[in-house]
């Protein structure tokens, strides 16, 4: 015990070592025992992270497997598709997921008609016209051909 400033009795302070239980009780049996439980529950935490890493990179390798047997699956059933039976192909497909498509080319050709004022003066041929395709809707099979390069070409006139 001490005294402060004020001549009050003050009880002397308790030493950090105290406080985390290092030196005046490192061997009583209840901190022992909780010594013990807390390296016992950090060892199986750490066998369950090794365990989860090794489940993780098992998983990654089984799905890249399963993504290349697909892959192998699909380049076989497009590569022998006129020989095998069509509706055995198609279960097995659905059965795998995987989509069975092909690329197929689509042209076609847009023509537009309207009215447009210009001089009674003016020859026709004179004439330049810009066209600007701003928007263009197509669909073919119910899949929308938004990506498709297009080209005006052609504008032609005649006189009302």
């Amino acid at each position: 015990m001490a005294y402060d400033d004020e001549g009050n009795l003050v009880p002397d302070p308790i030493p950090a070592s105290v406080v985390l239980g290092e030196t005046v009780i490192p061997n009583h049996p209840v901190l022992a025992q909780l010594k013990e439980q807390i390296a016992t529950l950090e060892g199986q935490r750490d066998s369950w992270k090794t365990d989860h890493d090794i489940m993780r990179e098992r998983w990654v390798n089984a799905r890249a497997a399963i993504e290349a047997l697909k892959s192998n699956v699909k380049e076989l059933i497009l590569e022998n598709y006129e020989d095998l039976d069509k509706d055995f192909l198609q279960a097995l497909a659905e059965a795998m997921e995987i989509e069975l498509t092909k690329s197929i080319s689509v042209q076609g050709t847009i023509n537009f008609s309207g009215s447009v004022e210009v001089s009674i003066f003016e020859d026709l041929d004179d004439i330049s016209y810009n066209v600007n395709v701003d928007s263009l809707d197509i669909s073919a099979y119910g899949e929308n051909l938004w990506h498709l390069d297009y080209d005006v070409e052609d504008v032609t006139s005649e006189d009302n």
